[in-house]
């Protein structure tokens, strides 16, 4: 689907009408009307619901009106970066990465990957399903990943090659000012945790690794939860619970005395840092991004 039809059909689902889109799109109404006119002939799909005064999107355009503002920005994106190419010379790579990466290596990441090379580098902050979608369509160059070192890895499909690029542990910490209490609470038969969704991997992950250990041994409660290992760190820093994070993310809190570890106590987790990327690419900038990050390991 051309590039102009995509922005003509957000435009109209932003404002709701022919008139106003037209206006967002800075054309006529007559000229915007035919363009969306010539465009359901080609699609087969009625995109104005005309049995309505005054006309506006139809269900199925706004049944997609998530998956079509993706759409756009994906191809902005596309766009930006080839204009950046142009004009600067530097060669543009998109890494896809797993929240807690990007959050705790990010820096070091980018790093290790454009200096000194020429390379503008997209880190794209996802959930892991989501890296590996991104992968999968080649909205990214390279994906980041953990990996359960415990755990059989799954099948790489055969148009995929991985590395393992570093290793992480997921640990129990708390606020250091709160530790005392929420230990003695544990050695009574209760614990206060700060939970992640049982849908993404950290939450996955503990509920597999961690809580079984912790049966039998004390009562646990989950008080909040959140997608965000940053955010479970900050909560259990204020005293609400015990979070798992990754080790990386809590050493400068753990260095200064804010955070207090206690793995040895709770429990931890095991992982690998996991890149994967297309087997067969010719993409310079792939390539060398790819022997930076499984050297650096």
């Amino acid at each position: 689907m051309r590039i102009d039809w995509i922005e003509d059909l957000v435009a109209l689902l932003d404002s709701g009408g022919v008139a106003d889109a037209a206006r967002l799109r800075n054309v006529t109404q007559p000229a915007f009307s035919r363009r969306i006119k010539v465009l359901e002939e080609v699609l087969g799909i009625e995109l104005i619901d005309r049995s309505v005064k005054p006309s506006g999107p139809s269900t199925v355009l706004r049944d997609r009106d998530a998956e079509l503002r993706k759409l756009a920005t994906e191809q902005r994106l596309l766009l930006s970066d080839m204009r950046q190419e142009q004009s600067t010379g530097l060669r543009q790579l998109v890494i896809a990465s797993q929240h807690a990466i990007t959050t705790s290596l990010g820096t070091q990441i980018i790093k290790s990957v454009a200096e000194p090379s020429r390379t503008h580098i997209r880190l794209r902050s996802a959930n892991r399903d989501e890296c590996e979608t991104l992968l999968i369509r080649r909205q990214a160059a390279i994906s980041l990943t953990y990996r359960i070192k415990s755990e059989p890895a799954a099948e790489l499909a055969s148009f995929l090659i991985e590395a393992v690029i570093g290793e992480e542990t997921l640990i129990p910490v708390c606020g250091s000012a709160h530790a005392g209490d929420l230990m003695a609470r544990f050695n009574d038969g209760a614990l206060r945790i700060i939970g992640y969704p049982a849908d993404v991997f950290l939450g996955a992950a503990v509920t597999r690794h961690i809580l079984p250990a912790l049966d039998g041994r004390c009562s646990v409660s989950v008080v909040t939860e959140t997608g965000l290992s940053t955010a479970a760190m900050q909560l259990s820093q204020s005293g609400l619970g015990v979070a798992w994070v990754p080790k990386a993310l809590a050493q400068p809190d753990l260095s200064r005395g804010d955070l207090t570890n206690l793995e040895g106590d709770l429990g931890w987790i095991g992982m690998d840092i996991v890149a994967q990327r297309w087997a067969q690419t010719t993409n310079s900038a792939t390539l060398d991004a790819w022997t930076r990050l499984t050297l650096s390991h």
